[in-house]
């Protein structure tokens, strides 16, 4: 699409439905084709030394601090990465903590830079342990190209968390873990399917994730629940193969996980028109946690919200970003 098309349909609600719908035609062409490189994931390509390390940091960290885990609970574990993009930085924490193995699991191969990629391990590095170092030596080589110990790390792309449990064994994982991953997962009754399937008994699920648009109409000017305007039919054809936003709310999540029996808790991390609430918490409350804003933005657009979104309650439509942290019975 030609940039000049591009500024016109950015102007307009039915041409980014028509573009959305173009693109997801063409993503799901070209996957059936087995292109699955893009440059969605590419998320350190643009960032620098620095902010590749501290993000890197501070993903590992929320992990187990949301989970009420210490590092120690990592020893011998299995760990099912869904989505790491184009850096395995997270998956080697968990492995120089004393993870047996790590499975890096994602639909599309995002593009890396492999110089950029062996700075941020050696930076990486420089922060361990003797002991720690070891650890992280034996599960990649960092040289003139980057190379997984497969026994170890193993990096798996073209499947997406819902067909994770026909190319995985059951019961081999003890953490699935995302970040900014399930939302883009537009079947999520069956992503949570194959994860229940491929987690070990009081095995957990650890899972942060955006329920906001992510600027497909919020970035034009638009009311940031536009995206929520939209029959359901018409999303299908928008974002069913191209990873966008599955319009899945709080109660969504909390449903597939309940009526599976697990002891569950979701944190609510960013908040309609208020931005991100430090620190996250389980319940928000008119008058603390969000204002008149919050609510004059839910009340201006709720009569043309689609039939599924219609009745939620205003915390429901409120809420744009949870942490999910789940253990199996």
């Amino acid at each position: 699409m030609s940039g000049a098309w591009k500024k016109i349909a950015g102007q307009s609600k039915t041409l980014i439905i028509v573009h959305r719908i173009f693109d997801n035609w063409r993503r799901r062409r070209a996957f059936k084709a087995g292109n699955t490189v893009t440059a969605y994931g590419s998320t350190h390509e643009s960032w620098s030394l620095e902010q590749s390390i501290s993000y890197i940091d501070r993903v590992f960290r929320e992990y187990l601090e949301f989970a009420g885990l210490g590092p120690e609970a990592l020893r011998g574990k299995r760990v099912l990465e869904v989505g790491p993009g184009d850096n395995f930085g997270v998956a080697l924490k968990f492995l120089a903590s004393g993870a047996a193995k790590v499975v890096a699991l994602d639909k599309f191969y995002s593009e890396r830079n492999v110089e950029q990629q062996t700075r941020i391990y050696q930076e990486l590095k420089k922060q361990l342990t003797a002991e720690q170092t070891r650890m992280f030596d034996e599960c990649i080589t960092l040289g003139e190209n980057i190379e997984l110990n497969g026994e170890r790390l193993n990096y798996i792309y073209g499947f997406g968390i819902e067909e994770a449990d026909e190319i995985l064994e059951p019961e081999s994982f003890d953490f699935i873990v995302s970040r900014a991953v399930m939302h883009n997962v537009y079947n999520i009754e069956r992503g949570f399917e194959a994860m229940d399937g491929l987690l070990a008994s009081g095995g957990y699920m650890l899972h942060k994730i955006d329920l906001s648009d992510e600027n497909m109409f919020s970035s034009r000017g638009m009311h940031p629940l536009t995206f929520l305007t939209i029959p359901e039919r018409i999303y299908f054809w928008m974002a069913s193969d191209s990873g966008k936003p599955n319009r899945k709310l709080i109660g969504d999540y909390r449903d597939q996980l309940v009526k599976r029996g697990y002891d569950t808790k979701i944190l609510i991390s960013t908040v309609l028109g208020a931005g991100a609430l430090v620190p996250h918490k389980e319940q928000i409350e008119h008058g603390v946690d969000y204002g008149n804003q919050t609510l004059s933005l839910i009340n201006e657009i709720r009569a043309q919200l689609a039939a599924p979104f219609r009745d939620r309650s205003d915390v429901e439509l409120a809420t744009s970003g949870i942490f999910l942290i789940a253990r199996k019975p």
